[in-house]
């Protein structure tokens, strides 16, 4: 039990979420500002909603996602693939040769 009183009891992932006559709305945060998202108030936009409210969900619970780079248009050309890289950078990892 904690000796402290909580600001909320939502947890640390909720967002906000309203609705007009036309849309939902759902704050989801982001790096710079909060970012607003608008939904048709309908069956498809309500599932839309909820299906990101869960992806925020998981992007939060644990590490965030990052987008995998795209392989250049030189390693194209090696025919070299993004488990490439992976492999290289791990080895140099072993190596000690980047942290």
């Amino acid at each position: 039990m904690t000796a402290s009183v909580a600001k909320s009891a939502a947890p640390t992932y909720a967002i906000l979420v309203w609705a007009d006559e036309r849309n939902v709305y759902a704050q989801l945060p982001s790096q710079n500002a909060p970012y607003v998202a608008a939904f048709p108030r309908s069956e498809g936009g309500l599932s839309a909603v909820l299906h990101h409210l869960g992806a925020m969900h998981v992007e939060h619970s644990g590490e965030p996602y990052l987008r995998p780079p795209v392989p250049t248009q030189e390693m194209r050309r090696l025919g070299l693939t993004s488990n490439d890289r992976e492999a290289a950078r791990d080895v140099l990892k072993k190596l000690g040769v980047i942290g």
